[in-house]
């Protein structure tokens, strides 16, 4: 059986991230019909459309609240840092009162999340890539000269879409594995590495390129490129890779893969201008087709 409930941002966000397990209500007759097996389906009240689906693993009934929180882990019902020295049972008779727990008792509900976290944080940090790279319009924010973004307004902004707190952020950029996004040093600022469509300056220093750097495409482009060289198209840079491996997974993306070797290092001694973003990517303004050769993959 499945049943409904709604939650508030904050609850909604750390059952979605895994840092709440247990959800705590009266025990009415609603949550009594609830049974260890059954799935509850969670929607987040500011924005309906944004949907949580959960197995119950365990109920745990108390008379009171003030029992439920002398004998279930705080942490597993949703407290953390400073919040978690200060947890008071009396937190929850904004929600229910006295009376009314004297009447029904009160349950934790433990459970398990159905929907997949890692897809979760996969949809959360393309839609992040687009608001720093491209949109940052999309959700009413803007970026400074240098591409930074306040990290408040980024999470305020990205949570009416997404599940999005500063924990679940600083996990997207410590686990994207492109390593896409930099936080300054005390974490209130975010950008883009790379990949800008708009115009700003992400600092990049010029770097001396090894002798030869590769870019992987897809073989349908290989005539165009051929003929007018490698250019940024919607970015600000063309993007190189370091190694061949790392071109032929980008050349994937675009259908039959094809790698073309790049000669950076004749590049810069013709006064080309070489970057290298801090998640590894090499950047320049333009390849003209004389510098490139394809190779066999």
């Amino acid at each position: 059986m499945t049943h409904t409930m709604k939650l508030k941002d904050d609850p909604f966000n750390k059952i979605a991230s895994g840092r709440k397990t247990i959800e705590l209500r009266l025990y009415d007759e609603k949550r009594q019909a609830i049974k260890i097996g059954d799935q509850i389906e969670f929607t987040r009240i500011s924005n309906p459309a944004k949907k949580l689906l959960t197995e119950v693993t365990a109920l745990h009934l108390f008379p009171s609240f003030q029992a439920l929180y002398d004998a279930l882990p705080l942490k597993k019902c949703g407290y953390g840092g400073e919040a978690l020295k200060h947890a008071s049972y009396k937190d929850m008779e904004q929600y229910y009162s006295p009376e009314e727990q004297a009447q029904y008792g009160v349950v934790g509900i433990e459970l398990r999340l159905l929907n997949s976290r890692a897809d979760d944080l996969t949809t959360t940090s393309r839609f992040i890539s687009m608001v720093l790279r491209h949109k940052p319009e999309e959700i009413g924010i803007s970026l400074d000269e240098h591409g930074w973004a306040e990290v408040q307004e980024l999470i305020a902004g990205v949570g009416k879409r997404y599940s999005l707190d500063m924990e679940t952020l600083e996990k997207i950029v410590a686990t994207d594995e492109k390593q896409r996004y930099t936080f300054n040093e005390d974490h209130t600022l975010i950008r883009a590495n790379q990949g800008h469509s708009i115009p700003v300056d992400v600092e990049l220093e010029e770097v001396q390129p090894p002798e030869n750097l590769y870019h992987g495409s897809g073989e349908k482009f290989l005539s165009s490129i051929m003929a007018q060289g490698l250019i940024p198209k919607s970015r600000l840079y063309v993007h190189l890779s370091a190694d061949v491996e790392t071109a032929k997974t980008v050349g994937v993306r675009h259908g039959k893969p094809v790698v073309l070797t790049v000669m950076s290092r004749q590049m810069q001694r013709d006064g080309f201008k070489f970057y290298r973003s801090k998640n590894g990517v090499w950047l320049t303004k333009h390849v003209p087709s004389n510098y490139l050769t394809q190779i066999e993959i």
